[in-house]
């Protein structure tokens, strides 16, 4: 049997997350670190950390995305660092498409300034593709953020009746992923404030 240690993590079973809302409803996900994997790392990490749960759907457009993972709620929270954009236009090969199911992280209008946000994709926006850091699929439940999706929300996709994600977990099947690699100051100054 061929040791894990020597192995490498575009070798390993895709890691699974699942996501439970605060009404029981659960969603799964796909990670694809061969695609993004210092993304997938910074993922794994953060819902280890549980860094995500309880944490509101702040940002739902009909039929188009549901966002989180932001710790403020307001658009600006993240979790004290910043980890580069890992998407063609960006310098990173990164082919998965974006499509209905596809998870990407959430950024401010220039590359490597993504955080802990997340947005799920309902339909197919191929604009976004080599833009946007598209790291999983959900691979059950979207008919549940579809659903979500279209619950009645303000000008600005703040839902009225909030909803919150109750956990986050992941089965990396027994393999152990990094820490992300973050940015320097230097190259925080470089990118954006949010």
């Amino acid at each position: 049997m061929e040791s894990r240690a020597k192995t490498s993590p575009k070798d390993w079973p895709h890691p699974i997350v699942t996501v439970t809302l605060e009404n029981g409803e659960v969603f799964r996900i796909e990670l694809y670190p061969e695609e993004a994997p210092n993304t997938v790392n910074n993922f794994i990490t953060l819902a280890q950390k549980r860094f995500y749960n309880d944490l509101a759907i702040s940002k739902v457009i009909p039929d188009y995305l549901i966002q989180t993972g932001d710790p403020l709620g307001n658009g600006r929270g993240f979790p004290g660092y910043l980890i580069k954009s890992e998407c063609r236009q960006n310098g990173v090969s990164n082919s998965l498409p974006i499509e209905a199911g596809t998870v990407c992280m959430a950024r401010s209008s220039r590359f490597n300034t993504e955080g802990s946000q997340f947005f799920i994709l309902l339909q197919k926006d191929s604009r976004l593709e080599g833009y946007y850091t598209a790291f999983g699929k959900v691979i059950e439940g979207l008919p549940i953020l579809e659903e979500l999706s279209n619950e009645p929300a303000s000008g600005k996709g703040v839902l009225q009746t909030e909803r919150r994600v109750k956990t986050v977990t992941i089965e990396t099947f027994g393999y152990a992923y990094d820490e992300p690699e973050v940015l320097s100051p230097v190259q925080v100054r470089e990118a954006s404030h949010f």
